[in-house]
């Protein structure tokens, strides 16, 4: 019994660490940070889910002589320590709500059915199909798309398209597992969203990843008319290195040199939402408290180095393309993020106000990890529809302002505001 109390004992000291990785995750050194992620991200979101799984141990280890012994008792303690600090962080959620008020966007959350509370990472289509896309590129890669829409009517107007890109470090991540929480919201109401593979490094060398974002743009408006959708309504979406190649490419579509074999098309968006993006790849403002970044960046990304080569980096970060014209962007970084700080946004958005006033809105998850949204949970019930009703208002603002929507003037000035 003596081994069952000293176990308990572990297990419950284990517990309780993680539940306060979750409450107070770290910010370096680098690896760690980025190892704590995982934990702290999926016990952060779920912690009904990790409460119930964790006391199902808790109680084969009763049930196996746990009580016997101080250890065992000690540890069972150290669980309930674990299980207060999971209720504390989920309670947390709600701390977005007067973050989202101030914007003027919606603060109550969606119903869910019991398959998505009891599994969040089901995503509830309610009638939206999806097709899988193929197309030729100028390599012999062909890239892989997937479209998002409920089934054509042929009397609909034709629909504003999102278009997604997928995060990963620019080294791993699937089109297939991400962004589907945002993409199916705004299929249901009628939107068509496609979601854009691109490659990935070390095989892929910037500028590639740009490269087949905005060739997956060009593809969208070229087939826009062909699936019901508005060539000129077309907006972007990414999350994390996906954030940043979305951005990228929102901000420069003039850039022909990234559009080889298709230089003419037109790959300009009207707007977009970006998921804990990264902005600078040089950390002017010192956002990066540590160097597992820059390295990764070296190493397989540009695998160049930036001290050799400053302007590479420069070119490849958002913060040198904004300007005037820059379309709308809604930025969503969660405050506990330890894979990419929420500095990043707050550096960035300072450096656009000063030259692209009112372009860039940011909106903090207080208590947020890095990936919060990609399933559902308390927090990311709140900041979907609100990333939805966003792109929905600015999308009718668009309208009225090109004459289409005379009756609606108020949807502008709140989208705009």
């Amino acid at each position: 019994m003596a081994s069952i109390c000293w176990w308990t004992f572990a297990l419950g000291l284990l517990a309780a660490l993680l539940a306060l990785n979750v409450v107070r995750t770290p910010r370096w050194p680098g690896p760690a940070a980025v190892l704590l992620f995982l934990p702290a991200w999926t016990m952060g979101e779920l912690p009904f889910h990790v409460i119930a799984l964790e006391g199902l141990g808790a109680a084969a280890l009763v049930a196996g002589g746990a009580l016997d012994g101080w250890p065992g008792a000690t540890g069972l303690a150290l669980f309930g320590v674990a299980w207060l600090l999971h209720l504390l962080a989920w309670r947390r959620a709600d701390q977005v709500r007067p973050r989202l008020a101030a914007l003027g966007l919606p603060t109550e959350r969606p119903r869910r059915t019991l398959l998505e509370l009891l599994w969040p990472f089901h995503a509830h289509r309610g009638g939206v199909t999806r097709t899988a896309l193929r197309w030729e590129t100028e390599t012999d890669w062909t890239q892989p798309a997937d479209l998002y829409r409920l089934p054509a009517r042929p009397d609909a107007p034709p629909a504003p398209i999102l278009v997604y890109i997928h995060g990963g470090g620019w080294v791993i991540g699937s089109r297939g597992n991400q962004g589907l929480p945002l993409m199916v919201g705004l299929a249901r109401r009628g939107w068509l969203c496609v979601s854009v593979e691109y490659r990935l490094s070390p095989r892929a060398t910037f500028p590639d990843h740009v490269i087949d974002v905005k060739r997956g743009l060009a593809q969208v408006r070229a087939r826009a008319a062909e699936w019901g959708g508005d060539p000129d309504r077309v907006y972007i979406s990414g999350d994390s290195a996906g954030g940043h190649l979305a951005t990228l490419a929102a901000l420069a579509p003039e850039r022909r040199d990234w559009q080889p074999g298709f230089e003419g098309a037109d790959t300009s968006v009207a707007g977009g939402v970006i998921g804990y993006g990264v902005y600078d790849f040089t950390s002017r403002e010192g956002q990066w408290p540590h160097g597992s970044f820059r390295r990764l960046l070296e190493r397989a990304v540009l695998k160049r180095r930036l001290r050799d080569a400053p302007d590479l980096f420069h070119d490849a970060s958002p913060w040198d393309h904004v300007g005037p014209t820059a379309p709308p962007l809604l930025l969503l970084h969660g405050t506990h993020d330890s894979v990419v700080p929420i500095a990043e946004a707050r550096a960035f958005a300072r450096h656009a106000d000063t030259v692209a006033p009112g372009r860039v809105t940011v909106l903090e998850a207080p208590h947020g990890q890095h990936a919060f949204n990609l399933f559902r949970s308390r927090r990311s019930d709140l900041v979907v529809p609100a990333a939805i009703h966003w792109l929905v208002e600015l999308d009718a603002a668009r309208a009225v302002r090109s004459g289409a929507r005379q009756d609606a003037p108020d949807v502008a000035e709140r989208a705009l505001a």
